[in-house]
């Protein structure tokens, strides 16, 4: 019989099993009527645990506040070798606030937008335990809701110390319990099975990847790589992509319940209550063509609500289309609406239709915003483990999530047995969240070769040099850039020219961007031709990121030569107002004067010539920061706007404004926070500079400090 310790604390009661065993810690915390509700089938999953090899821990309780757990947490990760939890029920759930640096996209404002919105759900804060934060209270209406700032003395940066997983229930009382009860019955049914990872469904929602082809072929290669037992057959690995037929839902419908299938894949456009898989059918017939108009100005119509508003809209679409009224009729039509709405069901998989589907893939990531939006009753992802099929995992998002980030980092360690909790734990970015059990993992033997707590960078080394697999091997360049190896820009450097593996040039690339001198700069103008999309695409990215005009030949041959890669070519548009002007512009002149592909270069440079204007447009909006005659409103906007567009040339103006004192307090705090964004500047030194003088004025704030600090450790962790 395991050894039982009971504490009985001012918060919480905390049952805690085998603490003095050998093995790894792993917490279950679950709040006390669920536990009560549910008992059996935990402790079955606990006892489970312990034939695994982990010393369970069972924190059973009613938290007031996220930081009474996360004190618990952190006791046990001290002490007792705590590797993971998983949160079970009601548990709090941490709302980070001044944090968007941490996400990928999530860029709300926080004082125009409700405090519920413009937060993050988070259990970072759980499983991150050197981050620092300020309580902000709870909140009124959803006391689960509990928000916090993250303060300027904290890391800037996410490296979780342990892993974390959340069941929360969609439903409410018994229902949520019977929920919880059947998901470890399943479960532990599975976990009694050995199940390799050897099939694998990738899905392209219309939207995702601008609809760019290359970018869905080059995620078949990649995962090639990263998990080749699913490539041996025309069924191991699918890849769909959204125009394969009008609707596709009934075809992805059919492959979440296949009972063989492993790994489901979603690149979509979501929404906490959605999944986006398509959007109206192309069609070359007129009447259908005209058909799928009127139904677009139908919904136009429902939306806008008021007889007044609708009728405005009407007169507004006459003129502008010259159309007349039949193009509306059926707006208000009983009939007509639930045809619309049953068309409008066929383009995508709403929460209602999970359970009827039963998915049965043991795990699904959800590349896609909101899908794994736990603040809210019902979302998606939990949806999907709680339903009757075979699903035990989802990892998936609580917010928005950038288009252009990498969904399959170091996926093939799934394949190779580690846990999904082991592989999220490398990955992690604010908005990202294991929804079901983190110590699921598949069948396979070298993940228990592994030792994933050692701090020997020479262990690191020679693993990099044995592996055969290449996300081992972009797993202890992981671990040796975390652990502060000697020389690891230059390594990083040598693993990319050398690797013949996608996705180790591509943690190279990565994990490259964290180095201050000249080694990532240098590696673009290769990286900008790697054969992988993804890395051509951050390379563009990067570029403009850093600002340089020396980037401005290969810019512009990339948007000549390469107008096939949709995605690629649409992020070069976004680098036309990051450096010169006319640098760009002649550029451009003299590459299409030389060009011998074009049979119309007029049209190519008015094409040109139309984008380039409506990004000195948009550049301009920036330079309300420096204009003392606009409104303080509009120059706040526009600093914040610099989050999303790094204006290089204009920093000396922009530190003008932060070190002045006679300007306005929220504008210079604004700035502060917004200059932290330049990460990879060529100016970012000048700017961490100038950020230092400010914090040394005797009269700076309390906030503004707060900004600076953060932002300084932003740049200075880029500058390693």
């Amino acid at each position: 019989m395991v050894r039982k310790l009971i504490f009985l604390t001012a918060f919480s009661l905390l049952l805690t099993y085998g603490v003095e065993a050998a093995g790894k810690g792993f917490a279950i915390v679950v709040d006390q009527s669920t536990y009560t509700a549910c008992k059996a089938e935990i402790d079955a999953y606990s006892t489970l645990l312990e034939r695994e090899g982990f010393s369970p821990s069972l924190l059973s309780g009613e938290w007031k506040q996220p930081d009474e757990l996360r004190q618990q947490l952190h006791h046990l990760y001290l002490h007792h070798q705590l590797e993971g939890a998983i949160l079970i029920g009601q548990i709090p759930v941490p709302m980070i606030r001044d944090a968007q640096h941490l996400t990928s996209a999530f860029k709300m404002d926080q004082e125009r937008f409700p405090k519920r919105d413009s937060s993050v759900p988070s259990d970072r804060f759980y499983d991150d335990f050197d981050l620092r934060f300020d309580n902000l209270g709870s909140d009124e209406e959803e006391p689960l809701l509990h928000y916090y700032s993250l303060r300027g003395d904290s890391p800037q940066y996410i490296q979780s110390d342990i892993y974390s997983g959340r069941l929360k229930p969609t439903r409410q009382g018994e229902e949520g319990y019977q929920q919880i009860r059947s998901y470890f019955r399943k479960l532990l049914l599975e976990r009694e099975q050995q199940n390799p990872l050897d099939v694998v469904v990738a899905y392209t929602g219309e939207g995702s990847f601008s609809n760019s082809l290359t970018a869905w072929r080059n995620q078949g290669m990649m995962m090639r790589e990263q998990i080749p037992a699913a490539f041996r057959n025309k069924s191991s690995a699918k890849f769909l992509f959204f125009n394969m037929y009008p609707y596709m839902k009934e075809l992805v419908t059919e492959q979440l319940r296949r009972m063989d299938l492993d790994l489901m894949l979603f690149h979509e456009h979501g929404t906490p209550d959605r999944q986006y898989l398509t959007a109206l059918p192309h069609t070359k017939e007129s009447e259908e063509q005209m058909e799928a108009g009127r139904r677009l100005f139908r919904q136009a119509l429902r939306r806008a609500g008021d007889v007044q508003q609708q009728e405005k809209l009407k007169q507004t679409w006459m003129e502008l289309y010259r159309i007349d009224t039949l193009w509306f009729a059926g707006a208000d039509d009983p009939k007509q609406r639930v045809a619309d709405s049953l068309l409008d069901l066929q383009t995508g998989i709403v929460l209602d239709d999970v359970p009827l589907i039963s998915p049965n893939a043991r795990m699904v990531i959800f590349d896609a915003c909101y899908n794994g939006d736990f603040r809210e009753e019902r979302y998606i992802a939990g949806e999907y483990i709680f339903a009757d099929g075979k699903t035990l995992a989802t990892f998936a998002n609580s917010v928005n999530v950038l288009q252009d980030k990498s969904s399959t980092d170091l996926l093939g360690l799934l394949g190779l047995g580690f846990r999904i909790g082991e592989w999220a734990r490398e990955i992690n970015i604010l908005e990202s969240h294991i929804i079901g059990d983190p110590t699921f993992r598949f069948a396979g033997d070298v993940a228990d070769q592994v030792d994933l707590r050692t701090t020997d960078t020479a262990y690191w080394l020679a693993l990099y040099n044995k592996a055969d697999h290449p996300d081992l091997k972009g797993l202890a360049l992981h671990k040796l850039s975390d652990l502060g190896y000697p020389g690891m820009a230059e390594f990083l450097t040598k693993a990319y020219n050398e690797s013949p593996y996608y996705s180790v040039r591509l943690q190279a690339f990565l994990l490259l961007q964290l180095y201050g001198g000249d080694h990532f700069a240098q590696l673009l103008e290769k990286s900008i031709n790697d054969p992988y999309e993804f890395i051509r695409r951050k390379s563009v990215y990067a570029m403009g990121a850093i600002g340089s005009d020396h980037f401005i030949p290969y810019l512009v041959k990339i948007y000549l030569d390469n107008y096939l890669d949709e995605r690629i070519h649409f992020n070069v548009t976004f680098t036309f107002d990051r450096m010169d002007f006319d640098a760009m512009e002649a550029e451009m002149k003299r590459q299409l004067d030389q060009n011998i592909s074009y049979p119309d270069k007029e049209k190519v440079w008015e094409e040109f010539q139309h984008i380039f204007a409506s990004r000195k447009r948009i550049a301009a909006m920036a330079n309300d920061v420096t204009n003392r005659e606009k409104p303080l409103k509009s120059r706040i906007s526009a600093a914040r706007m610099l989050r999303n567009n790094n204006y290089h040339k204009q920093v000396g103006d922009y530190l003008q404004v932060l070190t002045d004192t006679s300007e306005d307090a929220s504008l210079r705090v604004a700035l502060a926070e917004a200059l932290g964004w330049f990460n990879n500047s060529y100016r970012r030194e000048e700017i961490v500079a100038a950020l230092r003088e400010v914090a040394a004025q005797p009269q700076a704030s309390q906030q503004l400090s707060n900004e600076i600090n953060k932002s300084i450790a932003r740049l200075e962790h880029f500058m390693q």
